[in-house]
């Protein structure tokens, strides 16, 4: 038996929206995966940390979502961050899990073409282009990569809206239902989440 290939994808998930799972679905059937892993960032380290809901509340949301997902045996959420030293990193919980896992699972990383800029502000970051399969997906106008390493999703769903666009439309009162799952709407008007 081979290794399982778990791909990784990162988020502050704040809150999980319909273009993250769409994402999550397109990688699974593409079959670059046997697994889809969802870790709940608890603070990006390049992010500032207003709005952000609590750990475990972002958690349960993606956890709703990936239930709600068509691949909810292979799409799972994880907080293993939540329990790394803070600020997380990456390739610190990339190593946690290779020492944890490594034996049965090897890793992929999923990201988005909005981070393609930031990526030499990463820690270790060519560690990590080296070391690892790493999937990115067009986001923000951004469709192809500097580096050789990183394979664009060509074809994967670009949803039109971010998490901040969900807050904001929560802030003004407005509908989110056509944004995420109807488990995570629910979630939210349930625990008065980014109310105006």
């Amino acid at each position: 038996m081979g290794k399982q290939r778990v791909a990784l994808y990162f988020g502050s998930f704040n809150p999980i929206h319909n273009g993250h799972i769409a994402i999550a679905e397109h990688v699974v059937e593409q079959g670059l995966c046997d697994m889809l892993v969802m870790i709940v960032s608890p603070q990006n380290p390049l992010k500032q940390a207003a709005d952000l809901a609590p750990d475990l509340m972002r958690f349960e949301m993606v956890e709703a979502a990936c239930a709600a997902s068509k691949y909810p045996v292979r799409i799972v959420p994880s907080a293993i961050e939540f329990v790394l030293p803070r600020p997380s990193y990456t390739i610190d919980t990339l190593r946690a899990l290779e020492k944890e896992r490594g034996d049965d699972m090897e890793f992929a990383v999923v990201m988005g073409g909005d981070l393609a800029e930031q990526l030499p502000r990463w820690k270790e970051w060519e560690t990590l282009l080296k070391s690892y399969p790493i999937y990115m997906y067009p986001r923000d106008g951004v469709t192809s990569t500097p580096y050789p390493e990183i394979r664009m999703l060509d074809g994967a769903p670009d949803l039109p809206f971010s998490s901040t666009d969900v807050r904001e439309r929560l802030r003004r009162g407005e509908s989110i239902e056509d944004m995420v799952p109807e488990a995570v709407a629910k979630y939210i008007a349930d625990n008065g989440l980014w109310k105006s």
